[in-house]
């Protein structure tokens, strides 16, 4: 049977009141966002893809928990590491099995 690991990050923001902007940049970062401007010929808009667009088999759960296959736990290390002075973050080993 092939076994695969996943990475299971828990988190919470501890300080969404006094560090809104950060917050709002982490999640930015973490599910991308739309940005529009306007040209002669009308509004534009165009979407920025988040680190969950970019990494393949990764996907939100829950409310502050997301997947992540093992090839991707160094990219969102990172980013959460940038972001500890807000958000305080578990991570959880599961290993996911396939029956055939």
């Amino acid at each position: 049977m092939g076994d695969k690991m996943v990475y299971l990050y828990v988190y919470d923001c501890e300080k969404a009141r006094q560090m809104n902007a950060r917050r709002v940049a982490f999640t930015k970062e973490l599910y991308g966002f739309m940005y529009s401007w306007k040209t002669k010929s009308g509004k534009k808009e165009k979407r920025r893809p988040g680190l969950l667009d970019q990494c393949p088999g990764s996907e939100a759960v829950a409310n502050s928990a997301i997947l992540v296959p093992e090839k991707c736990k160094s990219l969102f290390d990172h980013l959460f590491e940038q972001y500890s002075d807000i958000l305080s973050t578990v991570v959880f080993e599961v290993r996911e099995s396939t029956r055939l």
